[in-house]
């Protein structure tokens, strides 16, 4: 059963990949949804085609986060978009104990976009870890993605890579080295080590199974080459790290030949707090490459 506390008639334009027009529907667009005894909670605002679907950062919850609320209002104008709260965060329940992967990150938010009547193809925002999700989804769920826009995602290799990038373990080394391998090694073993007992390794593994999305676009939103994605390092084990994170953003480009990538010129990771206007026009960007046409300005 439903339990909703809105519900509108929308008139979706719901642009599939080949093209075709859905026809306007009555959709329920706020609420929580049952998925099978646990009960998902998504918010929609705005109206218009293709459907925004956005997937925040770990332990962030999209319908009650500020930044991202007003990043939504800024959208609404021009599109539909449903922020959704993964298991466990917001009002949406826990999933049942032990750890999880991406891909249970999907079958989750698939099966509330079911649940609430909500058709895709969707164009999937998501944020560092949210953004490792979407891949999930865009590989599992071809038929159901209209694109991706990766706002300073993590990549599947990106804790492996970070962990060989580090010297050789030495007892003289900096402390801030020994915290960080430390870190980077329990993130990719330990699920408990993260608040959502995210089974990076395995995630990481089904990520790459998304090769290639073809015309589909993919909007890449980089965070600042200026940032240090993990803090304390010496300056120049830390400009190794991001130099290499940045050569990651850019192996995003390679999942569609319709593929765009804006670097920030300040901000950092938190790109939905720290440059919201960034991440709006990338939503915008993406919206009008899946409608076939340039943003109107």
């Amino acid at each position: 059963m439903r339990a909703l506390s809105v519900t509108t008639l929308l008139f979706c334009i719901a642009i599939s990949s080949s093209g075709v027009l859905a026809a306007p529907q009555e959709v329920p667009v706020d609420g929580r949804f049952d998925i099978g005894g646990r009960f998902i909670r998504l918010s929609c605002k705005g109206a218009g085609g293709p459907t925004v679907v956005i997937d925040a950062g770990m332990g962030t919850a999209p319908v009650e986060d500020t930044g991202w609320r007003a990043i939504a209002a800024q959208v609404e104008p021009v599109v539909r978009v449903y922020l959704y709260d993964r298991a466990g965060l917001g009002q949406s329940d826990p999933a049942a104990p032990g750890p999880r992967s991406s891909l249970d990150a999907a079958h989750d938010l698939h099966a509330g976009l079911s649940a609430a009547g909500v058709k895709g193809p969707y164009l999937l925002v998501g944020h560092s870890v949210g953004g490792l999700h979407a891949q999930v989804f865009a590989a599992q769920y071809p038929a159901d993605t209209a694109g991706l826009v990766l706002v300073s995602t993590t990549h599947p290799d990106q804790f492996s890579n970070w962990l060989a990038l580090l010297p050789a373990s030495a007892p003289d080394e900096e402390p801030a080295v020994t915290e960080a391998r430390s870190f980077l090694t329990s993130m990719q073993t330990d699920p408990s080590k993260n608040e959502e007992r995210l089974d990076m390794h395995a995630s990481a593994v089904e990520a790459h199974r998304l090769t290639s999305l073809g015309k589909k676009p993919v909007i890449v939103l980089t965070h600042s080459p200026r940032f240090r994605m993990v803090p304390g390092l010496s300056e120049p084990i830390a400009v190794r790290l991001e130099d290499a994170t940045q050569r990651m953003q850019r192996q995003f480009l390679s999942l569609s030949t319709n593929a765009r990538q804006n670097v920030a010129e300040r901000a950092g990771h938190g790109l939905p707090h720290e440059a919201p206007a960034f991440v709006v026009d990338g939503i915008l960007q993406g919206v009008a490459a899946v409608r076939g046409h340039s943003p109107r300005r």
